[in-house]
């Protein structure tokens, strides 16, 4: 595909969501699979892709985090700036692949992949019994994105906007992200980063915070924020602290002050942006309350809320018009099945 000027890009983790409503539960016991629980695929798990992919009901939607983000920023951008979203990753040569290439082609997001030989396309096997969904991710081709691939798209860079990332991208390959990360600073790229996961601060933490030096904007939950912050070291009696100190960590490109966002579920969001000197500007948003019978599945409420606030920062809109898009997208996004946005955007500053 033939570079264009985008206005957000991100690389990461490109899985297909393989979603099946269950009458009963055999196929979880089947598999090992605990109900409602999340995991990664091990060699047992492999037919279970197999069946599914074979199941006449299936739903597939793409998934993973970052893809997720995009899909939404894509969604709220759709009305003002269609087709301006791009995303790279690596994906298998088979029949998975193919389905998620044209699922994001119909979304309005560009797919620029590194296709492997061998494994197959990631997918994640959703199974939903009694309202719960039992999660098995088999992130297959996702860990074998080549780095060359990158640097052979740096074009495509250069004519985008705003990049974004996550941690998820460090166990895939960190080369690449490296690159990637040190190309936003070096051409004064903004770039956004989501901490992504408890056990990737844990257990890769210098790794986490390189990239984290790079980073304009910085995303986690109230969990990673704690998770970061007792890793690191950090001395704090609240989240707002943490908050703060995300936002003053070490920052290559300084021409642009870091903004540090915690949500916290239902809780108010936290935001800290660094100023020179040992100034920063605190905020708080509170999120409306939703009806719990309302409420269908929170998973994706956290990327759907990055995908919002990007959506309105790629347009230049201020700070809190993108705060609100998020909290409205995520809002939405739990009343749904899985990571899916409503037919329509009636977000409204």
């Amino acid at each position: 595909m033939e570079s264009q000027d985008l206005l957000l890009v991100a690389i990461e983790n490109p899985l297909l969501d393989i979603s099946l409503e269950l009458e009963n539960d055999d196929i979880l016991k089947k598999y090992g699979l605990v109900h409602g629980q999340a995991c990664l695929a091990d060699a047992t798990h492999q037919p279970l892709f197999t069946e599914l992919w074979a199941h006449s009901d299936k739903l597939t939607i793409p998934g993973g985090s970052s893809l997720n983000s995009i899909r939404a920023a894509a969604h709220m951008l759709k009305d003002v700036a269609p087709g301006k979203t791009g995303f790279f990753g690596s994906i298998g040569k088979d029949e998975i692949g193919q389905t998620l290439q044209k699922e994001l082609e119909r979304n309005g997001v560009h797919g620029y992949f590194s296709v492997d030989e061998e494994a197959p396309t990631g997918s994640c096997a959703v199974l939903v019994h009694q309202k719960e969904r039992t999660l098995c991710a088999n992130l297959a081709a996702c860990v074998k994105y080549k780095s060359e691939h990158l640097s052979s798209n740096l074009a495509v860079l250069e004519k985008t906007a705003f990049l974004y990332t996550s941690a998820f991208f460090i166990t895939s390959n960190f080369e690449a992200l490296q690159t990637y990360a040190r190309f936003a600073s070096e051409h004064d790229k903004p770039l956004g980063y989501n901490l992504s996961a408890c056990f990737l601060i844990q257990f890769n933490t210098e790794k986490v915070n390189e990239i984290l030096e790079h980073a304009d904007y910085v995303f986690c939950n109230e969990d990673e924020a704690k998770c970061f912050a007792d890793t690191n070291k950090l001395e704090y009696s609240n989240l707002k602290d943490v908050a703060v100190a995300i936002s003053k960590w070490k920052k290559v490109n300084t021409k642009r002050p870091r903004i540090s966002i915690i949500t916290q579920g239902k809780d108010p969001i936290l935001v800290a942006i660094s100023k020179e000197g040992d100034d920063t500007v605190q905020r708080e948003f509170p999120i409306p309350a939703i009806a719990k019978d309302l409420i269908v599945d929170t998973n994706g409420a956290g990327d759907s809320f990055v995908g919002g606030f990007l959506s309105q920062i790629v347009q230049g809109k201020d700070l809190e018009t993108a705060i609100q898009a998020g909290i409205w997208l995520s809002g939405q996004v739990i009343q749904q099945n899985g990571c899916t946005f409503p037919d329509t955007n009636k977000f409204t500053q």
